[in-house]
């Protein structure tokens, strides 16, 4: 008798910092590892309010709405090869991007595609923008006003 066994990894999408731990979360929210180490790739989620974290236990959060976004952020920004330091979600529930020492403001998550594309081309034309403290404002793009809206502020 031949036993086949199908194991299914789950991709990490996130993680959130708590009691000096990383705690590494999936698509669904779900808590698959606690970590004194960071790992490489992986975004900081900030801005999430959440209780006692269990392992193996979804992260309770107030808003369960939140890992759709998480996991559809991340998962543009893998499509654009695009690295980023950390997530911070405000009390609205709108992502601001952190690579190196640039803020990206996203605002809601309408057209995040093309936000997204859009930043992998400012980035691909500008890399520098990245080096320098200030904050590159996409949440007033549109596809139908592409260009327009952009702001890069300095800090």
């Amino acid at each position: 008798m031949d036993v086949e066994v199908i194991i299914y990894e789950k991709s990490i999408v996130g993680y959130v910092s708590y009691m000096s731990s990383f705690m590494y979360f999936d698509k669904d929210g779900i808590v698959v590892e606690s970590s004194g180490n960071q790992l490489e790739g992986v975004p900081l989620v900030s801005g999430l309010e959440f209780g006692q974290i269990v392992l193996y236990r979804p992260l309770p959060v107030k808003e369960s709405g939140i890992f759709g976004e998480i996991l559809n952020l991340t998962q543009q920004l893998s499509v654009y090869d695009l690295a980023v330091d950390k997530i911070q979600f405000d009390s609205r529930g709108q992502a601001t991007l952190c690579i190196d020492k640039m803020e990206v403001s996203l605002g809601s998550n309408t057209d995040l595609d093309g936000k997204i594309s859009t930043l992998k081309d400012i980035l691909d034309d500008q890399p520098q923008l990245a080096q320098q403290s200030g904050v590159l404002k996409l949440e007033n793009y549109t596809e139908a006003n592409s260009g327009k809206g952009i702001t890069f502020k300095r800090k």
